[in-house]
């Protein structure tokens, strides 16, 4: 048995020539990937979405069957969902969101989750500790997310559909 653990030394040693440390290269190489995937990441920068107007509904015609997200006392809504879309005011653009036809299907049609082209937007129900909401109206927490899946924005408000 001892004969064939000979035979393979001189290939061990052989092969051995040539890395001085291979258990510290590869922790080096390790801390470079590491390095990189770090470098790559755009830096963290909250998104604070503004008031999407009546006139901006009158002018884009959002008003359309659906659900709005409003934060607590406000009158205009913060995101506008439909079938199909939804849309948010972030900076001076209106930002559109498709559905994620996956997701849960609220009243007026409208879903849990849209996907636009650098975030992504949920919409979750919370519970009613008021006792006031029906399947039209419900406290909800908006969380909208970044290119990088990280939480850029949150808000907990009211969510009112319509058909």
């Amino acid at each position: 048995m001892r004969k064939p653990t000979l035979a393979l030394l001189p290939l061990l040693l052989v092969s051995a020539c040539g890395k001085d440390n291979p258990q510290g290269e590869a922790a080096e190489n390790a801390h470079d990937v590491a390095m990189v995937e770090r470098m790559s990441k755009e830096p963290f920068k909250p998104i604070i979405p503004h008031a999407i107007t009546e006139i901006d509904v009158a002018r884009y015609g959002l008003d359309k069957p659906g659900c709005a997200f409003r934060k607590p006392g406000e009158k205009d809504p913060i995101f506008i969902a439909n079938a199909d879309e939804g849309f948010m005011r972030i900076g001076g653009d209106l930002k559109r969101y498709a559905a994620k036809k996956e997701s849960a299907q609220l009243p007026g049609n409208a879903r849990s989750t849209y996907v636009g082209l650098a975030s992504w937007v949920d919409l979750v129900s919370l519970p009613d500790k008021a006792g006031g909401s029906d399947t039209m109206h419900w406290p909800a927490k908006l969380v909208l997310h970044d290119a990088q899946e990280r939480v850029a924005f949150m808000s907990e408000g009211e969510v009112t559909c319509r058909s």
